[in-house]
């Protein structure tokens, strides 16, 4: 505990494998933190489900294990910022109670549905309006999957809200969104800052309820007495609506000038860029930032901390154990190669796989583990290509997120991008990303001076082999792109 009374600064973030609360000074110093799992189930090569009570049991449990921590401390908390995973979401009856499973980001059964949206409205059409390409990752052709399949489709009434929304809901008792959330669900418009409602109505969706929308440093409300009481924080405490998880590790990190590029790694990894205008390129998507009149072009893959936990878990052995087999390899990982594409696909691309190629007796569990932190390095390289084709040129990679420790992860991203990498400490930015939000809201002072960053310069004896795997790890995919 502090001994000086200065406000205490909360973010709540509901991420991908559980909720995260942790309590910062103003000077970004992390004093008490509490966090809970919850699972996530892979029913078929298509698709990702959450039972949405995990998400409010989960934040329940992490505010207040970490309200315990502070013990008397808890009094001087003076908001909560709320960041969460997206577009994740679920359907609600107006009570707030769940009608049916969460559909996470990584789902990735309405592609037919795409389609649908594409012939009704036109791709470019549909980005230029919500900033987005139109894939199954989003929320509104999940929507409509759920219409044309589910039996029980909840229809008229039905509160349509992501893993944020909620929990800041049943917090406060006021269900409202923020631009960056909104604009993960397709049914934006990026430009009138407000739900796109003639395609809903043309869509048949008028009736569900969607959220209000409040700018990112907005006081979505204050917690109601029985939050606090599951919360053992103060009756009243503002509650700040906050923004996307990515993009609050983004602001978290302090990576927001031009040619920055953010990568926020975790189970999944968003890159993001400050840029002045929408990108009008295809390739690329524009989010609103949390500074009003500002944008975030992204691109992401789903499947990256992921890759790594699975390989552990089939190890069975920890990450960082995993990590280690990585670093007794050279690089290369003698010829094999690794596509990170285990969740069913990418967005831009459901028909991606996941594969090893190159595979031999002589290979071990150590080029193994290594072909995966390459593997990811090469798809990030990728993306990189489409941002800078795009207009939008990178001059160095700030590293952040729960996936972003590795110090050998960083090299090797640093080694095939052949641009700087800066690994953020502590990584966990997302939730400072949120205090900072609090802070701001509340016109409270506050500063990250408690981040430090390690940097990491391409090493030039490695330029040629990891140019030749990523010439290698291209071909491949276009060859295991299979129909879906």
């Amino acid at each position: 505990m502090q001994a000086r009374q200065s406000p205490i600064l909360v973010g709540l973030d509901i991420g991908t494998s559980g909720a995260r609360a942790l309590a910062f000074t103003p000077e970004g110093g992390c004093i008490a933190q509490g966090r809970a799992a919850f699972a996530t189930d892979y029913a078929g090569a298509d698709r990702a489900e959450q039972n949405p009570e995990d998400w409010w049991r989960a934040a329940m449990a992490a505010l207040c294990a970490m309200s315990a921590r502070l013990d008397a401390g808890a009094r001087l908390v003076a908001g909560i910022g709320l960041t969460g995973q997206c577009p994740t979401f679920a359907c609600f009856l107006p009570s707030g109670a769940a009608m049916g499973p969460g559909l996470l980001y990584q789902d990735n059964r309405a592609s037919a549905e795409t389609g649908l949206l594409i012939d009704r409205f036109g791709a470019a059409a549909i980005h230029r309006r919500s900033g987005q390409a139109p894939s199954p990752f989003y929320v509104l052709p999940k929507l409509l999957w759920l219409k044309r399949h589910q039996a029980s489709w909840p229809g008229a009434g039905a509160v349509v809200a992501q893993p944020r929304d909620l929990v800041g809901w049943r917090l406060t008792g006021r269900l409202a969104t923020d631009p960056t959330h909104a604009a993960c669900t397709l049914a934006y418009d990026l430009t009138a800052g407000a739900w796109a409602s003639d395609w809903l109505r043309e869509l048949g969706l008028e009736a569900l309820i969607w959220p209000e929308i409040l700018p990112s440093c907005s006081v979505l409300g204050y917690l109601t007495a029985d939050a606090a009481a599951l919360t053992g924080l103060c009756e009243g405490t503002p509650v700040i609506v906050g923004a996307a998880d990515s993009i609050c590790a983004a602001y978290g990190a302090q990576a927001t000038g031009l040619g920055v590029l953010c990568e926020v790694a975790g189970t999944s990894t968003c890159l993001h860029l400050s840029v002045e205008q929408p990108v009008a390129a295809y390739a690329v998507n524009t989010y609103p930032h949390i500074e009003a009149g500002q944008w975030c072009s992204e691109v992401g893959l789903n499947t990256t901390g992921a890759a790594l936990a699975w390989l552990s878990t089939l190890l069975k052995a920890s990450p960082e154990e995993a990590l280690e087999q990585a670093a007794r390899a050279a690089p290369g990982s003698a010829g094999l190669l690794f596509l990170p594409h285990l969740s069913g696909g990418e967005r831009d691309e459901p028909g991606r796989c996941g594969a090893f190629a190159g595979l031999h007796l002589g290979h071990s569990e150590s080029h193994i583990a290594r072909a995966i932190l390459e593997g990811v390095g090469y798809a990030l390289r990728q993306r990189v290509e489409l941002l800078e084709a795009s207009g939008c040129p990178v001059t160095r990679v700030v590293s952040c997120g729960g996936a972003a420790r590795s110090a050998l992860w960083a090299q090797i991203k640093a080694d095939i991008l052949g641009i700087p990498v800066s690994q953020v400490a502590p990584p966990d930015t997302t939730a400072w990303g949120a205090a900072l939000i609090v802070a701001r809201a509340l016109k409270i002072a506050a500063e990250s001076v408690e981040l430090s960053y390690s940097y990491f310069f391409p090493e030039r004896n490695r330029a040629e082999i990891y140019a030749a795997g990523y010439r290698r790890f291209c071909r491949l995919e276009e060859l295991l792109i299979h129909d879906v």
